[in-house]
């Protein structure tokens, strides 16, 4: 599909569009550099060269057509450029068109920082670059830079890694791919959006990722965090060892029954592997590179399960740095993946041996230690919240349910049904609004509003194209159901779209 990436200068187009073309696969064309390299051409800044283009309408013209080729001739391309959904647009040329944006104050740091620039001369130049801009559209193309009605996305990313960036982008390219079970399906007006829950709602279902330090057991930091956030029900996925520290990720409230999701979901780590004797770092590299991929790994005596040869896949292994016996790794893993037994296959394979001397878990499933909290935080966050009224910062903290179930695959349960899977009932074919494609039988999937909120999870009973081409039938047994009833109103009699449920109240 065709994406476009549009916005100010220093809201981060350039850096999620790299990122967005490596997740993806998708080549990615930078105009913003192609009007950079121009001006280094003709040996002028960018202030400079964009006052040229205000006497000279055929630099614009001849970088905005080549915009519109490229789209016409690349059915799959991410395009970034301030115009690129305008032209698009404008030509009947499909795609998602995105816009980044972010407060003055922050764009300004960013180019100040990237520029190398002071911040006031920052923002002299780029308050200089946007009026020139603003000013040749509209005089060549009567387009109102300010007019953000042509975009299908707007994402403010003052708050935002480039990670969670890159997220947003990626849960509305997966929408667009869904396939449409029934298009005349009622509106969906009722619901919350999982964004708009109140601190007490997130507390009642959500996840947080805690920094766990190293020393205290799993089981003890979940403990404190419980105390600390005063809920009824809390719990741990993915228990780390007390000397291993990172990433946590602790469930409150209903998504406490989410946490089998969370033991599942890949994992990364940063890893001390301490040789046990002195090895040239080019042999190194080369036996370290060996393990990237599937591997065997027969668990360690003190662990918790049953101690068989299994594979496991190790998606990335990277050395990030050598020193004389020590050896830094980033380890991108499945679930289960062992990096002491890992230190040690290695420590065999260099004839030295070898062991692991330090760990920390920098990411669970998709959640970082970029946006972990430290007990402290969460202590401080809830003070603020409760004594003061303040919960923004707790709120920051805390993460709705629905991204524990981000690995599966989704189904958009229709307005009418919501109900009736609340109260336990299957869901029939008749009750899909839109669902993923490719879903095996018997796999395990999210049933949710097409306000994003968890419903349910089930087994799936039929298979995506099965779903697509029966008019009848249960496509999904309930197992677990996290929503409320009576949370969507009850339209059973209005409906035919779910099997077993009476038509009269």
């Amino acid at each position: 599909m065709r994406i476009t990436i549009s916005g100010p200068p220093g809201s981060g187009k350039t850096t999620v569009c790299g990122k967005l073309s490596e997740t993806l696969g998708l080549k990615a064309v930078v105009f913003g550099q192609v009007f950079r390299q121009l001006a280094a051409e003709k040996g002028m800044t960018l202030v400079e060269f964009g006052a040229l283009a205000e006497k000279d309408p055929s630099i614009d013209a001849d970088i905005d057509a080549k915009i519109v080729e490229t789209a016409r001739n690349s059915p799959d391309i991410i395009l970034e450029s301030r115009l690129s959904a305008y032209m698009l647009t404008r030509n009947g040329i499909p795609a998602l068109r995105v816009y980044l944006d972010a407060s003055p104050e922050v764009r300004f740091s960013r180019i100040g920082i990237r520029e190398e620039q002071e911040l006031q001369r920052a923002i002299e130049e780029t308050n200089a670059r946007q009026a020139s801009e603003a000013k040749r559209y509209m005089m060549y193309y009567n387009i109102d830079i300010n007019d953000r009605s042509v975009y299908d996305l707007i994402i403010n990313t003052d708050n935002l890694t480039p990670e969670e960036v890159l997220q947003k982008i990626l849960d509305a390219v997966k929408a667009r791919t869904m396939l449409v079970k029934d298009p005349k399906a009622i509106p969906d007006k009722w619901g919350k959006r999982p964004s708009d829950r109140t601190v007490g709602e997130l507390l009642e279902g959500g996840v947080i990722a805690l920094d766990k330090p190293s020393g205290p057991t799993s089981h003890q930091a979940t403990a404190w965090a419980k105390a600390v956030l005063h809920v009824d029900k809390i719990g741990h996925g993915g228990t780390l060892d007390p000397y291993v520290s990172g990433v946590l990720p602790i469930c409150t409230g209903k998504a406490v029954r989410l946490t089998d999701i969370v033991l599942s979901s890949d994992k990364e780590y940063i890893c001390l592997m301490k040789l046990h004797g002195d090895v040239p770092e080019k042999r190194i590299r080369e036996v370290v590179s060996r393990f990237q991929g599937k591997i065997y790994q027969l668990p360690p005596v003190r662990s918790a399960i049953k101690r068989q040869l299994r594979i496991r896949t190790v998606r990335e292994l990277e050395i990030l740095d050598i020193r004389g016996r020590d050896v830094l790794l980033r380890i991108a893993c499945d679930a289960g993946t062992y990096a002491r037994t890992l230190c040690i296959d290695i420590g065999e394979i260099l004839l030295c041996g070898a062991s692991m001397a330090e760990l920390r878990r920098s990411r669970s499933g998709k959640m970082g230690e970029a946006n972990a909290a430290t007990l402290q935080d969460l202590t401080d966050a809830y003070i603020f919240w409760q004594q003061d009224g303040r919960g923004e910062w707790l709120r920051s903290l805390i993460k709705p349910m629905e991204v524990l179930v981000d690995p599966l695959p989704k189904i958009i349960v229709k307005a009418t049904a919501v109900d009736a899977v609340c109260h336990g009932a299957d869901l029939s074919v008749k009750g899909i609004h839109m669902l993923d494609s490719d879903i095996r039988k018997n796999a395990l999937v999210a049933m949710m509003t097409a306000r994003g909120e968890l419903v349910a999870i089930g087994k799936m009973m039929m298979s995506s194209d099965k779903v697509m081409a029966s008019d009848s039938g249960v496509a999904v047994k309930t197992s677990r159901v996290f929503m409320e009833e009576g949370h969507y109103p009850r339209m059973w009699k209005y409906s035919t779209d779910l099997e077993g449920i009476p038509l009269s109240e």
